[in-house]
């Protein structure tokens, strides 16, 4: 081998390295730092049950498990396969990391394998924000990303039907199919390849189609039995599928796939993952100058390309991930026209030599040292952001600035119906729903007093009754919202001197009760009783906080005044003073919370957390535990025995949540999870099991608890 051959030969090499290097580092950033996408939970708790069933070798369990049959069972299998290896304890955030690490894997390779061929292809991939987006989740699309490529670059490299690439490509063409249908249009390139470029005997094709076949059944335990009825079953879905009712909410166009590849929209979505300069867009405009030049050399990456297209328009379904099919054809494309460029001005360059005279040549020490210091620097800030992660994973907010949240002040939160959360801010409420589909905005109802019958826009408190009807309570009365009419209930409605409604609690009856600046009041739908300390057994009329501590043979209502707690026996009507004189600390009880073991929990402006035995109370303080602050605003059983405890700083903004088993406090803060610091004022559960935790100066923070 010669100097020159030698030379290119370590050139060549350590490109390859820094393209892997560079897919490695922005595909384990965005494994990190990746919010929680709409898909991600299906799939993961599919590999849960996969686990569960390879654990108990129920081997039919795996082969007839019924979830999400619309897609191949293999890569979902190897997400099993990582909860497995967790063990049976296994922690769902682990499990998600784990299984976005395994999809980068797949993505790396697949960025490595173009580079072996197009060395410059492979590092378009490489930094291609749509492809790092979804081959760093727990998706579906890294594994046949890398399959298609595979298979077409084999047979590329097959000289005939006798070399052991042309079988190779077979072997990936039916991992391709395994991993997820939607990869089909890479079936015509190579085609194409193998009937025109390569003239493959009819026989041969056949075989190589039929081992395509073989690896695809094998790879997908769902075809095991029944393979043509599931199989059948499973692409009828996807038509199915593409004419239903969640394609049709997103009512995108069919041009829209356009947009997801001739824009960086990730970088959009997710600014602050993708912190450089998007290329998706100069890539794409490479691209199509480029199909010329592919088309005097590589015509098969011109089919390609334009089977690709062709599927992506056509096809009702428009989610963005389905843009994975046409990016390696894209970066071959938009390769060639950069090294038509980059030789354009190599002759330049030979014939002017100006650049030659401009740019120095350090010597080789001074490579090694700059890359020690980048290399330290990167690790050092790799682990950093590791444990930072670690702690972030599974929060994210939700905040005036991404959002149509009125406020960031919010006072109240409820589950509404489905997966909808009920909002009351300073400025107005809302009802919030998920997205019909992944690249659609949330859904959002905002309400005040100018858009509706909402009686004042300050929304203290809010809740859902047993009827559906959603009630916000306001400091100028109560708002009652059937999803279609408004009604509202003021002072003398209710019976009382005062309408500012600080808190609101549904009955195992039925009955809505209030809790006002004048007393309280039940509401049975029809007619109102009120409650004052005048008129019943109420200690103080300022009603800060409800519970319902739900009986047989009737409710008991915890009310949490502003000079301590009073419990009324619904079904004796017997009234009950705890505490009212007894600490000349308490500023009024802000939080009441009966949770699972029967306990009560007062959260009091000033004396900590209180806890009631039944015979007395026992405070939680700064003193005496590890309570950040003695101010409780709100109080939630987060799993059972196990509270989460939202304090506010005394004399400065910001405040703590924490978390309670009884023995241990731990804290959450921005520095050791994704909580934004700000002071906790409610908090509540959602259908998909995440906690919200409305703040006073940040919006809310959403976390999704561990399995």
């Amino acid at each position: 081998m010669t100097v020159t051959a030698r030379k290119r030969s370590r050139n060549w090499l350590i490109a390859i390295l820094a393209i892997v290097l560079i897919a490695a580092l922005l595909r384990g950033w965005a494994v990190l730092r990746l919010p929680l996408d709409y898909d991600e939970p299906t799939y993961l708790e599919a590999g849960f049950d996969y686990a569960r069933l390879i654990r108990a070798g129920d081997l039919n369990g795996v082969i007839d498990y019924p979830g999400i049959r619309e897609h191949p069972a293999l890569i979902k299998l190897l997400y099993g396969l990582v909860v497995l290896a967790l063990g049976p304890n296994a922690s769902w955030a682990v499990a998600l990391y784990l299984a976005r690490g395994l999809s980068a894997v797949f993505g790396i390779l697949a960025c490595l394998v173009l580079a072996l061929f197009d060395p410059l292809a492979g590092g378009l991939l490489a930094v291609h924000t749509m492809a790092i987006k979804y081959t760093s989740q727990a998706y579906l699309e890294a594994l046949p990303l890398l399959a298609s490529i595979g298979a077409v670059l084999a047979l590329n490299k097959a000289r005939s039907a006798r070399d052991g690439w042309f079988w190779v490509s077979a072997l990936a063409l039916g991992a391709t199919a395994a991993g997820k249908y939607t990869y089909f249009p890479v079936l015509v390139p190579i085609l194409y390849m193998a009937i025109w470029d390569k003239r493959v005997r009819w026989y041969n094709l056949i075989l190589y189609l039929a081992l395509a076949v073989a690896t695809f059944w094998a790879l997908d335990p769902n075809l095991w039995h029944q393979p043509l009825t599931r199989l059948i079953d499973s692409l009828l879905f996807h038509v199915r599928y593409s004419q239903g009712t969640r394609v049709e909410l997103a009512n995108l166009p069919w041009y829209r796939p356009l947009y997801w590849i001739s824009r960086a929209p990730a970088s959009e979505w997710h600014p602050d993952v993708f912190f450089y300069p998007a290329l998706d867009g100069p890539i794409f405009l490479l691209a199509l100058p480029g199909l010329y030049l592919q088309w005097r050399e590589r015509r098969w990456v011109v089919v390609w390309f334009a089977a690709g297209l062709l599927f992506l328009l056509l096809w009702p379904t428009k989610w963005p991930q389905y843009t994975l099919v046409l990016t390696p054809a894209l970066c071959l494309s938009a390769s060639s026209t950069l090294t038509w460029v980059y030789r354009w001005l190599q002759e330049q360059e030979n014939y002017w030599s100006f650049l030659s005279t401009m740019i120095p040549r350090p010597p080789l020490a001074f490579w090694i040292l700059l890359g020690a210091a980048v290399l330290a620097i990167a690790v050092g800030y790799s682990a950093y952001t590791l444990q930072l992660s670690l702690g972030k994973l599974g929060w994210s907010q939700m905040s005036t600035n991404n959002t149509p949240l009125p406020s960031d002040t919010v006072y109240g939160l409820a589950a509404g119906a489905g997966e909808e959360m009920i909002l009351g801010t300073e400025q107005g409420a809302a009802i919030w729903a998920p997205p019909p589909a992944t690249d659609l905005p949330d859904l959002w109802q905002v309400f005040t007093t100018a858009n509706s019958g909402l009686p004042g826009n300050r929304v203290l408190s809010v809740a859902r009754d047993r009827a559906g009807v959603i009630w916000f309570g306001t400091e100028t009365g109560l708002g009652r919202f059937d999803g279609s009419a408004w009604k509202q209930f003021h002072a003398q409605d209710m019976g009382l001197a005062g309408e500012s409604v600080y808190a609101l609690a549904v009955g195992s009856d039925g009955r809505l009760w209030v809790g006002t600046n004048a007393g309280a009041a039940a509401f049975d739908g029809s007619t109102w009783l009120a409650y004052t300390s005048a008129t019943s057994g109420l200690g103080n009329d300022w009603v800060l906080s409800l519970a319902v501590e739900a009986r047989p043979q009737g409710d008991r209502i915890w009310f949490g005044t502003r000079t301590g707690v009073s419990r009324l026996d619904t079904a004796s009507g017997v009234w009950d003073e705890l505490g009212q004189d007894f600490d000349a600390r308490w500023g009024g009880v802000d939080a009441l919370l009966f949770d699972s073991g029967g306990r009560v929990w007062a959260g009091t402006v000033g004396g900590g957390l209180g806890q009631w035995d039944g015979m007395a109370w026992q405070f939680y303080t700064t003193a005496n535990s590890g309570l950040p602050y003695n101010t409780v605003k709100t109080v939630a059983e987060v799993q059972p025995g196990v509270l989460w405890v939202g304090t506010a700083a005394p004399n400065q903004v910001g405040g703590a949540l924490s978390e309670f088993d009884g023995q241990n406090w731990k804290q959450y803060t921005p520095e050791n999870s994704g909580y934004s610091g700000a002071e906790p004022l409610t908090i509540a559960q959602d259908a998909q099991g995440r906690w919200w935790i409305g703040t006073r100066t940040a919006g809310i923070d959403i976390y999704q608890v561990n399995h």
